[in-house]
């Protein structure tokens, strides 16, 4: 069993994480929503989901989190959907994801992950960045913790 200090570890190491991935993609939802594996693919499928499911508004995305888990966006936090920091509308949307990067160790993952939230319909786009704290139980990972935020103005 993992003691609180250990997942506070885990929690703080994610939160001061600063990898990236050069990729761009756009991801589309599958019925599939949970990833079973221990590979940072696997992980990184999860996240993609949830962000994914999160746009579109669908619940299903609510299976991908554990029931303890802690989902901050913009530093607030949020019980359900649009859970992510640039994703506003009811409306639906989409999510391209710009960059990603996981890393698994034993049974807990954590992953980087920048986004772009677009609402052709509104006209609208917004950035984000999330990380995300996984941990997996039995055959899937479960999302326990993700953050969230938007770029500040002046940032580029």
């Amino acid at each position: 069993m993992v003691s609180a200090l250990t997942a506070r570890r885990v929690a703080a190491v994610l939160l001061t994480a600063t990898h990236g991935a050069c990729t761009t993609r756009t991801v589309s939802p599958s019925h599939e929503v949970t990833a079973v594996g221990s590979s940072t693919g696997e992980v990184q499928s999860v996240v993609r989901l949830a962000l994914t499911l999160d746009a579109a508004g669908d619940r299903r995305a609510d299976t991908l989190y554990a029931s303890e888990a802690v989902v901050v966006s913009n530093a607030r936090v949020r019980l359900t959907a649009p859970r992510f920091a640039g994703i506003t509308s009811d409306s639906g949307g989409r999510v391209l994801i710009t960059a990603t990067n996981a890393t698994v160790e034993g049974r807990w993952a954590w992953a980087l992950v920048d986004y772009r939230w677009v609402n052709q319909a509104e006209r609208r786009g917004e950035v984000g960045r999330a990380t995300f704290v996984c941990e997996r139980r039995g055959d899937s990972w479960k999302i326990v913790h993700a953050h969230s935020s938007q770029p500040l103005p002046w940032e580029p």
